[in-house]
């Protein structure tokens, strides 16, 4: 097994030059660092993190922040995404990552709680932004960094963040059934408090009114079969001339396809869905689903170089915007204009 004395050599440093550039410190430049990590990495080096952090109580160790609702994690592979992108500039940069997770708000408060207590981890990462968010509270009164994925509800001239403009997906998603001949089109939603569907929402009302059209609402989880299916029936009563949806995610895209396909009446009327995050179920869909790319591995990639650089005290936060993209398939279907 390779030694620091090993890495060392490979890289044509002294040991402790070695050490302390695997160690992150503010000393050793970006090139020697570099350097090292390199080295480490050809040589399947892997430091002792938990003897390093006795030693210096400190932790190379970045903390990953999960949102409370479990079910959207483990069925969204958004999170997934987001994660493996975190990993693979922490792998890079000699860090390691921990999940902190909760069944409740204050589970997960409890969780950092000890991170930071126990783990000595001063850094983290938000995958989600969320208003009045006990997380962010707890961050700040223990004076860590932290970096969000997604736009903060406060202080967003003061908080890092790495998001997407999604009020602009949320118009370009609109307008493309707009275009595809669509007059009345419903807006597809499960939680406003997440500021990204408020946004995506936001980006829709505005091309809605822009074009004097409707704003038509409607908010479900899908959590069961029955419940979309109760949910549709009264929504269809008020608004039966819908023609397409903007489902704020495909995950919700795709359990609508699923109750309108399984019905006679509304599978034949071939209703046009658009959703987002073009996840990995979105060409398995029938029809496939088109989607709005919002490329969450460089989410996570921006994110954790934002974590792991050094940032002086008087430094202003850093905000990142990831494009994003129309996948056209063949979920969205030409029209005559209603009038």
């Amino acid at each position: 097994m390779a030694t620091i004395k090993d890495v060392a050599q490979r890289a044509g440093v002294s040991p402790s030059t070695a050490s302390r550039a695997m160690h992150g410190s503010k000393i050793i430049s970006k090139p020697t660092r570099d350097k090292v990590i390199k080295a480490a990495r050809e040589l399947n080096y892997a430091p002792d993190f938990n003897a390093q952090n006795l030693a210096t109580k400190a932790s190379n160790t970045i903390g990953v922040v999960l949102p409370v609702d479990h079910h959207e994690i483990f069925s969204n592979p958004f999170f997934l995404e987001m994660i493996r992108g975190i990993n693979e500039v922490c792998s890079k940069n000699g860090s390691m990552t921990t999940l902190a997770t909760g069944i409740s708000s204050d589970e997960l408060v409890h969780n950092i709680d000890v991170m930071i207590a126990q783990g000595h981890i001063r850094t983290f990462i938000l995958l989600y932004s969320e208003k009045d968010d006990p997380v962010v509270e707890r961050l700040k009164q223990f004076d860590v960094q932290y970096v969000v994925i997604g736009k903060p509800y406060q202080e967003v001239n003061k908080t890092s963040y790495v998001d997407n403009d999604n009020i602009q997906a949320g118009t370009d998603a609109a307008q493309y059934l707009i275009d595809h001949g669509h007059r009345r089109i419903g807006f597809l939603y499960s939680d406003l408090s997440r500021m990204v569907q408020s946004d995506r929402m936001l980006g829709y009302q505005r091309v809605m009114m822009q074009n004097h059209l409707p704003n038509i609402m409607l908010e479900e989880r899908f959590e069961t079969h029955a419940a979309g299916v109760k949910t549709l029936h009264k929504f269809f009563e008020q608004y039966p001339d819908v023609t397409g949806f903007v489902a704020v995610d495909d995950m919700l895209a795709l359990k609508l396809q699923q109750v309108l396909h399984n019905d006679p009446d509304w599978k034949v009327k071939q209703f046009s869905l658009i959703g987002f995050n073009n996840s990995i179920f979105s060409d398995l869909a029938h029809p496939m689903l088109t989607s709005i790319a919002v490329f969450p591995q460089r989410l996570g990639e921006e994110a954790a170089k934002i974590a792991m650089a050094d940032h002086p005290a008087d430094e202003l936060s850093t905000a990142v915007i990831v494009p994003h993209q129309i996948v056209k398939r063949h979920s969205v279907h030409q029209i005559k204009s209603l009038q």
